[in-house]
């Protein structure tokens, strides 16, 4: 029997102990506590909210994504200029995940990719538009959401912070909170995630490009195991 063979082999023994025995454990292996992911801080009368996207927890080696909601208490209108994320330590931006939520004086409200400033060694990354109206009127609110891919070797059970800044017209300095107390608690793998990065060589799980992975083979474990050890085998087979 031929390496490769034996190899495709041992990732369906993986996969079956993986689903007779790891999805009693669907979150995976959590922090015994967790951090806040949200806070909410307020500056005159701006008020800005950032959050961890989902769940508040992530697995080294995935994904997680910030996002930062800036708006008004009350009047005056204000309008933002600038608005940087800082982001952990170690963290990688993910190339084109970058949006940014703003009204318009044409069109209104719109959701658009954007091209940030990234800075890899003050661990930022900013939007640098400028004249993005905040107000009563209307709801108008500012929101900058971004992803990033958490390293390897992130330690289960750290909590790391994140912050953020942003500029505001006719404001003499940056309104800055770093840390502003919103963490992403590392955790373990669950056995989605595992199954997704270990049965990539079987086309079942990939690679996303970013050194995360797109979580297919783990989603088709939780949604139809049976099918998934079929499609397995299948694959073996066929190779």
């Amino acid at each position: 029997m031929s390496r490769p063979m034996m190899r495709r082999i041992a990732s369906v023994v993986a996969a079956t102990a993986l689903i007779a025995g790891g999805l009693a454990i669907g979150a995976g292996t959590a922090a015994a506590a967790q951090a806040p992911y949200s806070a909410t801080k307020t500056t005159s009368n701006i008020k800005v909210t950032k959050s961890v996207v989902g769940d508040g927890t992530v697995a080294p080696g995935q994904k997680v994504t910030y996002r930062t909601t800036i708006a008004t208490t009350a009047h005056p209108d204000r309008f933002i200029n600038r608005v940087t994320d800082f982001h952990p330590a170690g963290f990688k931006y993910v190339n084109g995940s970058a949006k940014l939520t703003a009204w318009h004086l044409v069109g209104g409200v719109k959701t658009e990719n954007v091209t940030p400033e990234v800075d890899v060694n003050n661990n930022t990354v900013s939007v640098p538009s400028t004249g993005m109206a905040i107000s009563q009127t209307d709801s108008k609110t500012v929101t900058f959401e971004v992803t990033y891919l958490v390293p390897e070797n992130a330690q289960i059970g750290t909590a790391p912070d994140s912050g953020v800044s942003f500029d505001v017209s006719g404001f003499t300095t940056t309104q800055t909170f770093n840390p502003m107390g919103v963490s992403a608690t590392i955790r373990g793998l669950n056995p989605g995630e595992a199954a997704a990065t270990g049965s990539s060589e079987l086309g079942l799980g990939s690679s996303d490009g970013e050194g995360g992975t797109t979580g297919s083979a783990g989603s088709a474990i939780v949604e139809n195991p049976t099918g998934f050890v079929v499609d397995v085998l299948r694959g073996v087979v066929g190779s």
